[in-house]
């Protein structure tokens, strides 16, 4: 059964948005302060960090339903993380074209079979990074390198067994929990498709259909995509571009 949208009051966004101030930027994250009114009336500074790239991931199996996990140190956790194969997108990628190119280096292995798996804000408090997550089979062995400053390891875990550690905390990867939850509830019935204009981003580059995060890094002229006109703080932009209508993962292949 299709499930209705959840509703959304007729007013959302409650902030007034009085000044926005840019406080760091690097080829990776950005850091904006905005000094906000209410409409109860306090005033307030609100701190948003905003990604250059996109986040995408991909839950690889293999023909024994086996996950392709990826072994790291991650360095703001100061621990050994492992976790799907994922990455950043760059500005002029999309998600898919990025994965694919991420597996190939991360894990030197391609898919024959691709589809759209889950799409979710990493932490909503903060920032406005959104992540795309794949669901590729078919998997073979292909050439890639990992990049100068990584240093991987592989490994083919059982499915249900990555189920199992994620319940006791030891797979704790953002976007690995939510794509092995995403294909467990995919497996035990709880099917819904993604809405079409969604999973069209999943093969569109960021300039193609910006999401509203990025239209407003784009408002202050700092977005490394560039903007021809930069629209006033405090108003409100949205892409003109028509978006591209859904392609096949081999209409999309390079």
């Amino acid at each position: 059964m299709a499930l209705q949208p959840l509703p959304i009051p007729d007013r959302p966004d409650p902030y007034e948005v009085l000044s926005r101030e840019s406080l760091y930027d690097s080829p990776w994250i950005r850091v904006r302060e905005d000094r906000v009114r209410h409409r109860k009336g306090a005033e307030g500074r609100y701190a948003v960090c905003g990604f250059h790239r996109t986040a995408c991931g991909v839950l690889a199996l293999d023909a024994q339903d086996r996950v392709l996990l990826v072994g790291q140190w991650r360095y703001p956790l100061e621990r050994y993380s492992w976790e799907i194969p994922e990455g950043g997108g760059d500005p002029g990628e999309s998600p898919f074209e990025a994965i694919r190119r991420e597996l190939r280096e991360e894990a030197q292995v391609e898919a024959g079979a691709w589809e759209p798996l889950a799409f979710f804000h990493t932490s909503n408090s903060s920032t406005d990074e959104e992540a795309f997550l794949f669901l590729a089979q078919d998997l073979t062995p292909a050439h890639g390198e990992p990049e100068e400053d990584e240093e991987l390891a592989l490994l083919r875990e059982p499915f249900e067994h990555c189920l199992g550690r994620v319940l006791r905390g030891e797979l704790s990867d953002g976007l690995t929990v939510v794509a092995l939850l995403a294909l467990q509830a995919r497996r035990s019935g709880v099917a819904q498709p993604l809405d079409a204009a969604l999973a069209e981003r999943f093969f569109q580059r960021p300039a193609e259909h910006p999401s509203p995060g990025r239209a407003r890094w784009a408002a202050m002229g700092e977005d490394r995509l560039g903007s021809a006109d930069h629209p006033p703080i405090g108003q409100d932009i949205q892409s003109s571009a028509p978006a591209p209508s859904l392609r096949s993962i081999a209409e999309g292949a390079p």
